[in-house]
């Protein structure tokens, strides 16, 4: 009498579980093609950061890293500001908020409405790896007691 009731339960929780496999076997795995309106990372890693200025668009920096929230989103930039050929530059975060893009025939330019002057006094942006290290190394020094050695008399 238990095998006919074992039976039908097995069926049923097969059964059950039949739309969630179909569900499971839709989502896609793999992406065969870029869709409309999407874009690829390259298409903002590199690109030019261009403020106004009496004489126009002034490029002001280039895009090293994207910021993603949460959810994955672009929610900021890490722009290398001023330098030469990337020596010498400060890194500054910037909002997504206070970019607009425009297309040039170099590519993408993302152009915000700070100057020059701003966003070189801007703060340096910190990943959380650099500031890791750095709270490991203010601890490290806050721990460790410098000694000073006396000098022998001459």
């Amino acid at each position: 009498m238990r095998t006919p009731k074992i039976l039908a339960v097995a069926a049923v929780a097969v059964l059950a579980a039949a739309p969630v496999a179909v569900a499971q076997q839709a989502k896609p795995y793999f992406l065969t093609e870029q869709k409309p309106g999407e874009k690829l990372s390259d298409s903002y890693i590199g690109a030019s950061v261009v403020a106004r200025s009496p004489e126009g668009l002034e490029s002001v920096g280039k895009v090293t890293d994207l910021l993603l929230g949460d959810n994955y989103k672009i929610v900021g930039v890490v722009v290398d500001i001023g330098g030469f050929l990337g020596v010498g530059a400060k890194s500054v975060g910037l909002s997504w908020t206070v970019l607009s893009e425009q297309q040039s025939e170099g590519g993408l330019l993302l152009l915000t409405e700070l100057t020059r002057a701003e966003l070189e006094a801007a703060p340096t942006f910190k990943t959380a790896a650099q500031k890791q290290l750095e709270q490991s190394r203010q601890k490290m020094e806050e721990s460790s007691p410098t000694e000073k050695m006396e000098q022998p008399a001459q």
